[in-house]
């Protein structure tokens, strides 16, 4: 093999990885100021994010995110995907079984990837209804 020949290898291999991401990113870009957002640690160490913009207590928008596999990624954008257009109310009733069931087979050891981005939806919508409670404690007397 020639350094030629390794060189358009590896930029082949760049511009493939650069293409991925920049399709990924600008098919999923980060809401700001979002109603509800949770950052999830599992006890694999992958990490997921789902935010979550609602109006009139409907799911607008939301992102999602992780550092995980290709089993965390598609998990967690099912969630996500889910969520979208959907009472606060139906968003509780999203569990792993719900994701599973549309992100199909999941091997036996990658089960917790589902558990996880239910769990990372769900501490959103908790984090969305934290923000809707008054605080607690500024009552003034006169």
């Amino acid at each position: 093999m020639s350094i030629f020949t390794i060189f358009m290898a590896f930029l082949v291999l760049f511009v493939v990885g650069l293409t991925w991401f920049f399709v990924y990113y600008f098919n999923n870009p980060v809401i700001d100021n979002p109603d509800g957002i949770a950052k999830v640690v599992g006890n694999c160490g992958d990490t997921m994010e789902i935010g979550l913009k609602i109006r009139d207590g409907k799911v607008l928008d939301s992102h999602h995110w992780t550092n995980g596999c290709s089993f965390s990624k598609h998990c967690v954008e099912t969630a996500a995907t889910l969520a979208r257009a959907k009472t606060i109310e139906e968003v509780k009733s999203i569990n792993m079984v719900t994701i599973m069931d549309e992100v199909g087979q999941l091997p036996e050891t990658h089960l917790h990837c589902a558990q996880l981005a239910e769990v990372t939806l769900q501490r959103s919508v908790e984090n969305y209804l934290a923000r809707q409670q008054p605080p607690v404690g500024n009552d003034t007397k006169s």
